[in-house]
């Protein structure tokens, strides 16, 4: 008699072992982790009557590399298949159309900067293409003087 009831307990116990080993399977399996902070990847689809001088758009298929946010300033990097003078002209048309500035804008060869100012504000455009990679980077930094 006492035979029989080991048995059994161990042929519950085993059920329910594989019972518990099934479910944590399917939890660990299921689990999908919450993104910390999402890249802005595309941007532009709309247009405001006045730019978030720390929200500004980004061209069409823009693809983030890399951003650094401080109290006073925001970079953005990002690589996008546009040429970089077709980067210089989408923020020059964004950034004078708000009414800023253009402080001093160069090139050489396939490397071009622009740069903007605002009040107590400067925006930093830089882009450049890569011929390796095929591919033109470039970078928005908004700066903010106190």
């Amino acid at each position: 008699m006492k035979d029989t009831n080991s048995k059994i307990k161990v042929a519950i116990g085993s059920v329910f072992i594989s019972i518990l080993f099934v479910g944590s399977y399917w939890l660990f399996a299921s689990y999908r982790p919450k993104a910390l902070s999402e890249i802005r990847e595309v941007r532009g689809y709309h247009t405001q009557s006045e730019v978030d001088i720390f929200d500004l758009p980004y061209p069409r298929y823009a693809k983030g590399v890399a951003s650094d946010q401080t109290l006073n300033t925001k970079k953005f990097t990002f690589e996008t298949d546009k040429s970089p003078q077709e980067i210089q002209t989408f923020y020059k048309n964004i950034l004078l159309e708000d009414d800023w500035k253009m402080k001093k804008e160069g090139n050489i060869d396939y490397f071009y900067t622009s740069e903007y100012k605002k009040d107590n504000l400067s925006v930093i455009v830089w882009s450049f293409y890569d011929s390796d990679a095929k591919l033109t980077f470039a970078s928005v930094e908004i700066m903010k003087f106190d």
